[in-house]
């Protein structure tokens, strides 16, 4: 990994095998300018190269490798290992070294590289630190497809922040070079993203009106899951819109995610917080029950987490006896697989339902079954809430001297965070 001049490589090699400078040029090359040569102050012919190489007994490629060629190399063997604890020092590393030659191309790759590693890792502030020097790689080493991969790192960046707006128009950047280029995946890529933002934003009508574009871009979509999730927004908005066409764009949508079961029960979910949010009660109810059919049983601790979503929809709607019947099971597979974070949130949504339903006593002995398991593993920030709430609690039951002892646990906290 590490980078070195020729003249770095000549001069360790010749150290190592013991000679001087005499010694390795004999009277082939002058002293003087073997010196400037292991300095980097002249650049060596190649006739030179293969003479040291042969002399030192090296190999010549690798004398005639340049810094450029050499980080080059070093990030295509750092992309093959994303996944290595020194990915980010490997890039930063050779960023840093490769800015001293302005060689701003490969800048501008490896800042792509970091720049979605950041965001990966949810680094803001370093993304924040960087950003204008990627807009100034961009500059130096301008092209409408590194522009491209510019503003779709920034419209990334922007939707993570949930700055909505401001990732709209760098997608709809991407789509106007991407067009004009005749490069349709990255402009189907795009035009999903876009949509995406406009949906985030309640725009629905300007949601369909850039998502509808999808339908001629469906043959540039890269997978079948990426074309089932363009189907899937399709229908959202058909349904947000009152649209005839919803189920036809649900039918298409379950064939792509065809047996990812786990995407396609997310899929039917998803429509039954739409119908909720849209006062289509009966029909979010058995939209419900069929993602909690659909979703496969093999991984319990997906499953678990999959039906506590759905408990949190229902009990936020209402919908309190069939959100009782699914904690009632959700809890046993928790304590089965004795998951304390489960546990705690099985008991927390089994408080909240028999709070709702006027049952106090019953919902506060839950509460505090809840608060047990929550005490060994959640972080004050987590605990403070919790003992509000129950401050809160109590205050509705009327039993003050409970009420006050945890407002003053929540007090005391407060202090130390």
């Amino acid at each position: 990994m590490e980078i070195l001049s020729t003249g770095e490589k000549i001069k360790r090699a010749r150290i190592y095998k013991g000679y001087t400078l005499k010694d390795l040029c004999e009277e082939k090359i002058s002293v003087s300018k073997m010196s400037c040569i292991e300095n980097d102050k002249i650049k060596p012919e190649e006739w030179i190269l293969d003479f040291i190489a042969e002399k030192l007994q090296i190999d010549s490629r690798y004398l005639k490798q340049d810094i450029r060629d050499q980080v080059i190399k070093n990030v295509k063997d750092i992309e093959k290992h994303r996944n290595s604890n020194k990915y980010e020092d490997s890039l930063e590393y050779n960023l840093a070294f490769i800015e001293e030659y302005s060689y701003y191309d490969i800048s501008f790759d490896i800042m792509h590289l970091l720049f979605n590693y950041y965001l990966d890792e949810n680094k803001i502030e370093k993304i924040q630190l960087v950003m204008s020097k990627y807009y100034d790689y961009l500059q130096k080493c301008f092209s409408e497809e590194r522009a491209a991969t510019y503003y779709m790192d920034i419209a990334r960046y922007f939707f993570s922040t949930k700055e909505f707006t401001q990732a709209a128009n760098y997608y709809n950047n991407v789509r106007k070079v991407s067009k004009d280029n005749g490069d349709y995946t990255l402009l189907s890529r795009a035009t999903y993203n876009e949509a995406a933002c406009h949906l985030m934003l309640q725009s629905y009508e300007k949601a369909y009106e850039i998502a509808s574009k999808l339908i001629d871009l469906m043959d540039y979509i890269e997978s079948d899951i990426k074309k089932a999730e363009a189907y899937h927004m399709m229908a959202i908005l058909c349904l947000r819109r009152n649209m005839d066409d919803f189920g036809v764009y649900e039918q298409k949508a379950y064939e792509l995610y065809e047996n990812d079961l786990v995407h396609k029960s997310q899929a039917i979910y998803n429509y039954a917080v739409v119908m909720f949010s849209l006062g289509i009660r009966d029909k979010a109810i058995s939209y419900v029950s069929k993602a909690l059919e659909c979703y496969p049983k093999d991984n319990k601790e997906l499953l678990v987490n999959f039906m506590l979503m759905n408990i949190s929809k229902l009990i936020e709607n209402g919908v309190l006896d069939k959100a009782q019947s699914i904690c009632d099971e959700t809890l046993d597979f928790a304590i089965n697989l004795d998951n304390i974070v489960f546990i705690e949130k099985a008991y927390y949504y089994k408080a909240l339902i028999l709070e709702k339903e006027g049952n106090l006593y019953s919902a506060e002995m839950y509460m505090n079954l809840s608060l047990d398991a929550m005490l060994k593993f959640a972080n004050n920030s987590q605990i403070y809430r919790r003992y509000m709430e129950m401050g809160d609690m109590y205050h509705r039951m009327g039993n003050v001297p409970e009420a006050i002892k945890y407002l003053n646990f929540a007090i005391q906290l407060e202090k130390k965070m």
